[in-house]
């Protein structure tokens, strides 16, 4: 499976309380619309070889960008779902690369946050 997907399963598989829903990719217009709900989307950031050898590679180092936008009606505190999330991160063997500041969306007032999460994978 390519990382989003693997990403995208372990979210799911979390069951982290706050969050709605999670998409791989893409966004459906529903959700880009609905300000009611948290929505998670997790894109792609880097899927670079890695552990050269006879002329080939063994690994890859990938990176998936995982947004949060926040319910704007939501009653958990931000910081329990993110916390949540890395450490579910964490716990199968991904790094935590990194993790911007919450932000308001000026145009919808929804808080948004952005992680990037690592891992090498062995083909």
């Amino acid at each position: 499976m390519s990382a989003v997907d693997d990403a995208v399963e372990l979210i799911n598989q979390a069951n982290i309380s706050g969050i709605n829903a999670v998409y791989g990719n893409n966004l459906p217009q529903s959700e880009r619309d609905n300000m009611d709900k948290t929505v998670v989307l997790v894109t792609d950031a880097a899927n670079n070889p890695s552990s050269f050898g006879n002329n080939d590679f063994w690994t890859l180092n990938q990176e998936t960008e995982v947004q949060i936008w926040y319910s704007r009606e939501l009653e958990t505190d931000p910081e329990i779902i993110e916390v949540s999330m890395m450490k579910e991160f964490f716990n199968q063997n991904w790094q935590v690369a990194a993790v911007r500041q919450r932000t308001l969306d000026p145009d919808t007032q929804q808080l948004f946050n952005t992680f990037y999460f690592s891992r090498t994978k062995n083909i």
